[in-house]
């Protein structure tokens, strides 16, 4: 019965039906867990294996309506698994029935409780799995940290012991073709030339010029693809600086791949999601219609953007997590799951930072002392 299970587990067949959802090895019987560097199944005790079926293939996509805030998709079922809801920060995870967990991997705390995964919700269909193992996000992290030179020195000396924990982010992404009619004015420097008496004498003098014509018309643009992380429990400029991940070749949803790892449930909707792109792509779309007309510089501009054929789709992407605490205020570190690209933050000592600064106000000092010398 366990090889017929796990089969059929890894095969991800009724991921949507079952809370408890666990990947028993077929020798031993221990949970196994899903190993990037292997893409595998893996179990730590009697080292068996077991394959993951599924090509990764162009990810699904349903239409939206933002006028309506509805769209067109399945009626998903209840999401699976066990939610775990963190009192500190208020994130939502998901992990398998089988799972264990006692702290949080966005805040560090260890007072997590388990709430009811009976919320209807948009379930990710498509995922990235995890590429990068936990020992090569380890390794960024820890290398990272020594770059860290105003770092406490405690801080560095604990990074080599900090946990990384792996967990799925959700993401929306989003296609639209946008139409959009301008209108304003549109400026062209010019240098003119004149000239003035100083003294008795002429001098020639130059002053710029900005003539005005009024513009106008209709620009179409097309997006594919744009990104919106559905979560808010991470920093957004961290997530960005974690640079491009998959996202229209991707694998359907399996929970063998969140065997050992979470999965955060979106705290950002759909439509909350969209209004985040939608700003984006209208800036966009501004900037290349002033591109396009080639003025150098414009006033009085108002847009008008009227948007089309919105697509999305929710994918779950990877990321390593380190979340750290010093004097009572928590840094994040994180590493792209797919890529190994790191991004962080550090706390600062506030000696390094004194010292740094008396540094500098002796070679300041210092370098007043030479010049007043070499005055004299």
């Amino acid at each position: 019965m366990q090889d017929e299970h796990t089969a059929q587990a890894a095969k991800g067949e009724g991921p949507r039906k079952s809370n408890a959802i666990g990947f028993p090895c077929r020798q031993c019987g221990n949970q196994m867990a899903y190993r990037p560097e292997k893409d595998k199944l893996y179990c730590e005790y009697c080292q068996s294996e077991v394959e993951i079926p599924g090509e990764a293939s162009e990810a699904a996509e349903y239409m939206y309506f933002p006028d309506e805030d509805r769209y067109d998709a399945p009626q998903w079922e209840t999401e699976p698994g066990q939610l775990l809801t963190c009192p500190s920060c208020g994130a939502d995870t998901v992990i398998g029935a089988a799972a264990m967990t006692a702290s949080c991997p966005f805040c560090s705390s260890h007072y997590v409780t388990e709430a009811p995964a009976d919320a209807k919700i948009i379930l990710p269909e498509t995922m990235m799995p995890f590429r990068i193992s936990e020992q090569a996000a380890r390794e960024q992290f820890t290398g990272w940290a020594k770059k860290q030179w105003l770092a406490p020195r405690a801080f560095q000396k604990e990074a080599k012991r900090q946990e990384m924990r792996g967990v799925y982010i959700p993401f929306w992404t989003f296609d639209a073709s946008l139409d959009t009619s301008y209108s304003g004015f549109g400026g062209r420097r010019r240098v003119e030339h004149y000239t003035v008496r100083v003294n008795g004498k002429t001098q020639t003098r130059t002053r710029t010029h900005t003539d005005w014509y009024p513009v106008s018309g209709r620009m179409h643009m097309d997006f594919d693809n744009v990104p919106c992380p559905a979560t808010a429990k991470l920093d957004r400029g961290l997530l960005d600086k974690l640079g491009n991940f998959s996202l229209k070749i991707l694998h359907p949803y399996n929970p063998a791949y969140l065997a050992g790892f979470l999965a955060e449930r979106y705290s950002i909707g759909l439509a909350a999601g969209f209004e985040t792109v939608r700003r984006l792509m209208d800036r966009r779309m501004e900037a290349h219609i002033e591109a396009s007309l080639g003025y150098d510089t414009y006033r009085g501009m108002r847009y008008h953007h009227h948007y089309e054929a919105v697509k999305f789709k929710h994918i779950l992407l990877p990321v390593w997590l380190s979340a750290y605490s010093y004097h009572g205020k928590t840094y994040q570190f994180l590493v792209n799951g797919e890529t190994g690209k790191p991004a962080g933050h550090s706390p600062l000592s506030a000696l390094k930072i004194a010292l740094l600064v008396g540094a500098g106000i002796l070679v300041a000092g210092a370098l007043l002392f030479l010049l007043m010398t070499l005055g004299q």
